[in-house]
Protein backbone atom coordinates (compact mmCIF):
# COMPACT_ATOMS: atom_id res chain seq x y z
CA UNK A 1 0.00 0.00 0.00
CA UNK A 2 2.49 2.15 0.76
CA UNK A 3 4.41 1.72 -2.73
CA UNK A 4 1.38 2.27 -4.19
CA UNK A 5 1.37 5.67 -2.23
CA UNK A 6 4.58 6.19 -3.48
CA UNK A 7 4.10 5.67 -6.91
CA UNK A 8 0.84 8.10 -7.01
CA UNK A 9 2.67 10.94 -5.02
CA UNK A 10 5.41 10.65 -8.40
CA UNK A 11 3.41 10.46 -10.86
CA UNK A 12 1.73 13.47 -9.33
CA UNK A 13 4.96 15.46 -9.01
CA UNK A 14 5.69 14.34 -12.60
CA UNK A 15 2.16 15.21 -14.21
CA UNK A 16 2.69 18.74 -12.38
CA UNK A 17 5.75 19.01 -13.70
CA UNK A 18 4.92 18.22 -17.44
CA UNK A 19 2.37 20.24 -17.40
CA UNK A 20 4.59 23.31 -15.96
CA UNK A 21 6.82 22.61 -18.65
CA UNK A 22 3.80 22.61 -20.92
CA UNK A 23 2.51 25.51 -19.86
CA UNK A 24 6.18 27.58 -19.95
CA UNK A 25 6.60 26.07 -23.22
CA UNK A 26 3.63 27.61 -24.72
CA UNK A 27 3.38 30.96 -23.40
CA UNK A 28 6.84 31.61 -24.43
CA UNK A 29 5.78 30.47 -28.00
CA UNK A 30 3.38 32.79 -30.49
CA UNK A 31 1.10 31.79 -32.43
CA UNK A 32 0.80 33.10 -35.84
CA UNK A 33 -3.00 33.20 -37.04
CA UNK A 34 -2.91 35.59 -39.92
CA UNK A 35 0.40 36.86 -41.97
CA UNK A 36 2.97 39.44 -41.32
CA UNK A 37 2.10 42.67 -42.63
CA UNK A 38 3.39 43.57 -45.75
CA UNK A 39 4.46 46.74 -46.87
CA UNK A 40 4.35 46.77 -50.62
CA UNK A 41 0.61 45.22 -50.21
CA UNK A 42 0.12 48.77 -47.94
CA UNK A 43 2.03 50.58 -50.31
CA UNK A 44 -0.39 49.37 -53.34
CA UNK A 45 -3.60 49.52 -51.63
CA UNK A 46 -2.55 53.39 -51.03
CA UNK A 47 -1.36 53.87 -54.75
CA UNK A 48 -5.18 52.73 -55.65
CA UNK A 49 -6.94 54.55 -53.55
CA UNK A 50 -5.35 57.72 -54.84
CA UNK A 51 -6.19 57.06 -57.77
CA UNK A 52 -9.57 55.95 -57.70
CA UNK A 53 -10.28 59.17 -55.24
CA UNK A 54 -8.66 61.49 -58.57
CA UNK A 55 -10.98 58.99 -60.92
CA UNK A 56 -14.03 60.17 -59.28
CA UNK A 57 -13.27 63.52 -58.81
CA UNK A 58 -12.09 63.89 -62.51
CA UNK A 59 -15.90 62.15 -63.46
CA UNK A 60 -17.77 64.42 -61.43
CA UNK A 61 -16.10 67.47 -63.36
CA UNK A 62 -17.21 66.32 -66.52
CA UNK A 63 -20.61 66.21 -67.68
CA UNK A 64 -20.60 66.10 -71.50
CA UNK A 65 -20.92 63.01 -73.02
CA UNK A 66 -18.54 61.37 -74.85
CA UNK A 67 -15.94 62.56 -72.18
CA UNK A 68 -17.17 61.04 -69.30
CA UNK A 69 -18.34 57.98 -71.48
CA UNK A 70 -16.86 54.57 -70.42
CA UNK A 71 -14.92 54.44 -73.90
CA UNK A 72 -13.20 57.67 -72.91
CA UNK A 73 -12.05 55.92 -69.40
CA UNK A 74 -11.73 52.31 -69.89
CA UNK A 75 -8.00 52.48 -69.59
CA UNK A 76 -8.56 53.85 -65.96
CA UNK A 77 -10.79 50.11 -65.80
CA UNK A 78 -8.17 47.98 -67.13
CA UNK A 79 -4.71 49.89 -64.92
CA UNK A 80 -7.05 49.36 -62.15
CA UNK A 81 -7.57 45.27 -63.39
CA UNK A 82 -4.12 45.02 -63.43
CA UNK A 83 -3.34 46.46 -60.19
CA UNK A 84 -5.83 44.66 -58.37
CA UNK A 85 -4.90 41.35 -60.11
CA UNK A 86 -1.05 42.04 -59.41
CA UNK A 87 -1.96 42.55 -55.48
CA UNK A 88 -4.51 39.03 -55.59
CA UNK A 89 -1.53 37.29 -56.60
CA UNK A 90 1.22 38.62 -53.84
CA UNK A 91 -1.88 38.31 -51.65
CA UNK A 92 -2.38 34.49 -52.88
CA UNK A 93 1.76 33.83 -52.45
CA UNK A 94 1.48 34.66 -48.86
CA UNK A 95 0.59 31.85 -46.23
CA UNK A 96 -2.53 32.76 -43.86
CA UNK A 97 -3.49 35.97 -45.80
CA UNK A 98 -6.98 34.71 -46.41
CA UNK A 99 -8.39 38.14 -45.01
CA UNK A 100 -6.40 40.37 -47.09
CA UNK A 101 -7.32 38.20 -50.34
CA UNK A 102 -11.17 37.79 -49.05
CA UNK A 103 -10.76 42.20 -48.62
CA UNK A 104 -8.79 41.75 -52.40
CA UNK A 105 -12.20 40.31 -54.07
CA UNK A 106 -14.22 42.74 -52.31
CA UNK A 107 -12.19 45.18 -53.84
CA UNK A 108 -12.19 44.01 -57.39
CA UNK A 109 -16.17 43.26 -57.02
CA UNK A 110 -16.40 46.53 -56.75
CA UNK A 111 -14.86 47.75 -59.57
CA UNK A 112 -16.37 45.23 -62.09
CA UNK A 113 -20.29 47.09 -60.10
CA UNK A 114 -18.60 50.76 -61.17
CA UNK A 115 -17.58 49.11 -64.57
CA UNK A 116 -20.64 47.55 -65.36
CA UNK A 117 -22.76 51.07 -64.06
CA UNK A 118 -20.09 53.03 -66.21
CA UNK A 119 -20.78 50.76 -69.03
CA UNK A 120 -24.39 51.28 -68.46
CA UNK A 121 -24.42 54.69 -68.43
CA UNK A 122 -22.75 54.43 -71.95
CA UNK A 123 -25.55 52.71 -73.77
CA UNK A 124 -27.88 56.04 -72.43
CA UNK A 125 -25.06 58.49 -73.76
CA UNK A 126 -25.19 59.96 -70.44
CA UNK A 127 -22.65 60.90 -67.86
CA UNK A 128 -22.54 59.08 -64.25
CA UNK A 129 -24.04 62.51 -61.74
CA UNK A 130 -22.82 62.98 -58.83
CA UNK A 131 -25.86 60.80 -57.48
CA UNK A 132 -24.53 57.83 -58.83
CA UNK A 133 -20.85 58.50 -58.23
CA UNK A 134 -21.33 58.85 -54.31
CA UNK A 135 -22.45 55.35 -53.61
CA UNK A 136 -19.17 53.39 -54.84
CA UNK A 137 -17.14 55.93 -53.73
CA UNK A 138 -18.57 55.25 -50.42
CA UNK A 139 -18.11 51.69 -51.00
CA UNK A 140 -14.72 51.73 -52.18
CA UNK A 141 -13.78 54.10 -49.64
CA UNK A 142 -14.84 52.02 -46.55
CA UNK A 143 -12.88 48.75 -48.94
CA UNK A 144 -9.59 50.60 -48.90
CA UNK A 145 -9.76 51.41 -44.90
CA UNK A 146 -10.75 47.81 -44.20
CA UNK A 147 -7.44 46.87 -45.65
CA UNK A 148 -5.17 49.60 -44.82
CA UNK A 149 -6.49 49.05 -40.59
CA UNK A 150 -6.02 45.20 -41.41
CA UNK A 151 -2.29 45.41 -42.64
CA UNK A 152 -1.71 48.36 -40.31
CA UNK A 153 -3.03 46.08 -37.29
CA UNK A 154 -0.68 43.46 -38.43
CA UNK A 155 2.36 46.22 -38.50
CA UNK A 156 1.09 46.68 -34.78
CA UNK A 157 1.55 42.63 -34.28
CA UNK A 158 5.03 42.22 -35.39
CA UNK A 159 5.99 45.07 -33.61
CA UNK A 160 5.12 43.48 -30.40
CA UNK A 161 6.38 39.89 -31.52
CA UNK A 162 9.59 41.46 -32.19
CA UNK A 163 10.23 42.97 -28.78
Amino acid sequence: MKQVRKYNQQFKRLLVALMLICFLGISGCAITLVSTYDEQTDKNVTALQKKVDAFFLKLEGLNKYPDCSYASNKSFYDDSKVDINSMQIRANAIPQNDLTIQQLDSLSNAFSSLEDLHKLKDKKSTCLTREEIEPPRTAFNSIFQAILKFEIAKKRGDSKQNK
